[in-house]
């Protein structure tokens, strides 16, 4: 009876550990088939969508389970997107800015949009907010209208109340048919110019780490304004008593009390009315002028870049002397225009780099055969000899538009006209008029030996005459100083500081007194040429 019993327990015992052993195996089948990746997880590392579909289930086997294969990367997190909403005059600006900002590497995207609302941060004018830049405002007024500045005071009530002749805007959308009002005698863009509109960034809280980041590059752009001051200048002849008075050792004397006014400028141009140098014979014709050879330095220290030879006394000690006379200017740093030792040479624009912008000039010759029976014209340049460039309408279309392909800005330097005749001759006209239909953005003339007046055209300027500078002759002594402003897109403003000539021929700033009726000519003479 006892060993039956053993035998019934051992069976059960035999019976239990077997479900056991099925019980194990049973669970490792179930815990295999939740690690078990799906084919797609292998095969693809596009994330599933939120509730994946079933798939139909065709087979009840199991996929086999891969060993050692690597999980697939997460996929990584998208950069925060910040809205910003920038003025059209500013698009570009900004796509600078962002464009600058991705090539050093953010951890934000950035989107422009269109409705100020919906912007995270928004670009605004004199508002509270984070700086980015602030740009010169110009109280301007028609060009001929004789009212030249303002004080701090009446520039703010002007602002306030405003005016029927001035209209206000920002310095870089000027045309040069109006003019800045100087405020405290600064004029817009220097320092200590009192008027300007700030921009700043207004910003959505949780986004100052992005407006920090935007406005760091953002002011760069605001504040870039790529503009060339140029003055220019009329006749200047260095012989008589300048010429004796440089060869004494007073080689600064000619300019003395004009220098500071034109080392302001980024470039100044002048024309060199006689030779230069201490060869050759004189020509046969009314009056022969030639500068010492230390007038070039004369010519340098009072700041002048660039030179034009072109006009009627350049060759009144001949081809050598004019050569000379190139050559002691290249020594001294300055830039020679309108003559060379050949055809080409004298119709080569000079290319100067400033500010960013490259400036092209170009000089000319046109005057009329004198009393005498001179004719200047037989100066011209050749192919094989030196001379002058002549301002023959066709010659000037072709040069203008081939220096236009090299620069940003085209001006042309043009002598011509009638002696001591305020309005500029046909000749002249036709001349300058070709400058300005071929590109040229600039033209400045003399040779009248009186001032003349201006011309807007829709392409450019043309300051027909700026009369003597630095002269010894008899007659008119009231001149001025030409200050252009340009930018790429050609004249923004112009301005003209009277000037007196003194006995002996040096120029000096003219006196408040004098200065008022000096303007009142040139705009006289300009608004005749601009009737419409």
């Amino acid at each position: 009876m006892h060993a039956l019993i053993r035998i019934v327990k051992f069976r059960f015992f035999i019976t239990s550990f077997a479900l056991f052993i099925n019980l194990i195996a049973c669970s490792n089948d179930y815990t295999n088939l939740e690690k078990t990746p799906t084919p797609n997880s292998l095969l693809s590392s596009t994330p599933l969508p939120a509730t994946p579909t079933p798939l139909p289930i065709t087979s009840t086997k199991l996929p086999p389970v891969l060993t050692n294969t690597p999980l697939p990367s997460a996929t990584p997190t998208e950069r925060p997107v910040v809205t910003l909403y920038m003025p059209e005059r500013w698009r570009s600006a900004a796509n600078e800015a962002i464009l600058s900002i991705d090539d050093q590497g953010t951890e934000w995207l950035w989107l422009v949009v269109d409705d100020e609302s919906q912007a995270a941060l928004r670009l605004v004018a004199d508002g509270d907010g984070l700086f980015v830049g602030q740009r010169p405002l110009a109280l301007t007024v028609p060009f001929t209208l004789n009212w030249e500045m303002v004080t701090t005071n009446e520039a703010e009530k002007l602002l306030s109340e405003g005016h029927p002749l001035v209209e206000v805007i920002e310095w870089s959308e000027m045309t040069p048919d109006r003019k800045a009002l100087k405020v405290d005698g600064y004029r817009p863009g220097e320092e200590g110019y009192p008027i300007h509109e700030t921009w700043s960034l207004s910003v959505t809280p949780g986004y100052e780490s992005a407006a920090q980041e935007l406005s760091a590059v953002l002011v760069e752009e605001i504040m870039r304004d790529p503009v060339i001051h140029l003055s220019a200048v009329g006749d200047v002849m260095l012989d008589r008593a300048l010429g004796n008075a440089i060869v004494s050792g007073a080689v600064d004397f000619p300019f003395a009390k004009v220098t500071e006014e034109l080392a302001q400028a980024d470039i100044t141009v002048g024309n060199l009315e006689s030779a230069l140098g201490d060869i050759g014979q004189p020509a046969t014709k009314s009056y022969t002028f030639r500068a010492p050879p230390a007038a070039a330095e004369s010519i340098a220290n009072a700041g002048f870049d660039v030179i034009s030879l072109a006009n009627n006394h350049a060759m009144d000690y001949g081809p050598e002397t004019l050569m000379q006379g190139i050559d002691l200017l290249t020594e001294n740093g300055i830039q020679t225009i309108g003559a060379g030792k050949n055809e080409n040479a004298a119709h080569k624009a000079t290319l100067l780099e400033v500010n960013g912008l490259t400036l092209a000039l170009l000089g000319y010759v046109d005057v009329p055969v004198e009393v005498s029976g001179f004719d200047t014209q037989t100066w011209s340049a050749t192919k094989e000899s030196p001379g002058l460039a002549w301002a023959e309408p066709t010659q000037i279309t072709t040069d203008v538009t081939d220096a236009g392909k090299q620069a940003d800005l085209v001006i042309v330097v043009l002598h011509s006209g009638y002696e001591y005749v305020e309005p500029p001759s046909p000749t002249q006209m036709a001349a300058a008029r070709a400058a300005i239909d071929a590109g040229a953005d600039l033209v400045i003339g003399h040779h009248a030996h009186v001032l003349q007046g201006v011309e807007f055209d829709e392409g450019g300027v043309i300051v027909y005459g700026l009369g003597n500078f630095a002269f010894e002759i008899d007659g008119d002594p009231t001149t001025a100083i030409l200050n252009v402003w340009l930018n790429q897109d050609g004249v923004r403003q112009l301005e003209f500081v009277p000037a007196i000539i003194q006995f002996g021929g040096q120029p000096r700033l003219a006196e408040a007194w004098e200065a008022g009726e000096i303007l009142q000519r040139i705009y006289r003479l300009t608004a005749v040429l601009n009737v419409n």
